[in-house]
């Protein structure tokens, strides 16, 4: 089936000329791919996906070869199982089409990701990555008050894992930190504070006071390769 008759089939709000229109403007994906032609036959069990606003996405850095973004939070980096929320990869996708996702961040911490834009500087980046060669530090507000730097090593489903934690402020029995990793094990941060009393604001999962989001921030990741990356800490973290 036709590309367009596909959209129209399966989104009946959509009319085919609206169709045609959402792909030529790169707003269709197939296979959470964009698709800029109407007439292209697709299979029965494709995956088609309409992007239906294009929010602005901070670009941090730009080069040839990637491309660093500031992501908000509550976004998730991935597409969903549900295809319920369009994910920062779809969205970057219909803008720049060839994009690879080289690392992630939770849907609730907000800050700098990284894409590289080819096949081959997603194998250099993803090797700079899982050697652990690119520094992350992250911002973070925890409950109660930390007073001096702290070194969590405890392991996370039986592998090792190193956070190192240095307070920076603390206000109304919660303190702002700046956090290292050394791993990247799956949510080291949250778990790590977590497990020492001092659980992220926001953080629901691990017992994290309420907050109006995840206070949890990808401030920068630095590489000679990179250089030094930054994104602005959200207005929430900024007034601590």
């Amino acid at each position: 089936m036709r590309l367009d008759q596909a959209v129209a089939a399966r989104f009946p709000e959509v009319s085919r000329r609206k169709a045609r229109d959402l792909i030529a403007a790169r707003r269709v994906l197939v296979n959470d791919r964009p698709v800029a032609v109407a007439s292209r036959e697709i299979a029965d069990d494709a995956r088609i996906t309409i992007v239906d606003e294009l929010p602005s996405i901070a670009i941090l850095k730009e080069t040839a070869g990637w491309l660093a973004v500031d992501k908000p939070s509550g976004m998730p980096v991935q597409p969903t199982r549900d295809r319920l929320q369009r994910s920062l990869e779809e969205l970057l996708r219909v803008q720049f089409r060839e994009i690879y996702l080289v690392h992630r961040i939770d849907t609730g911490t907000s800050g700098v990701v990284l894409f590289a834009r080819n096949r081959e500087a997603a194998a250099r980046l993803s090797h700079l990555f899982a050697s652990r060669a690119v520094r992350k530090r992250y911002l973070a507000l925890v409950a109660g008050a930390i007073g001096e730097p702290r070194t969590i090593d405890t392991p996370i489903e039986g592998k090792e894992a190193r956070t190192i934690v240095r307070p920076r402020s603390t206000k109304d029995a919660a303190t702002l930190i700046e956090a290292d990793i050394e791993t990247g094990r799956t949510h080291q941060i949250r778990i790590h504070l977590a497990s020492i009393g001092h659980a992220v604001l926001g953080d629901r999962r691990y017992g994290g006071p309420q907050a109006k989001r995840l206070m949890l921030h990808a401030w920068r990741i630095e590489h000679e390769s990179l250089g030094s990356i930054e994104s602005p800490p959200p207005a929430e973290l900024a007034a601590v």
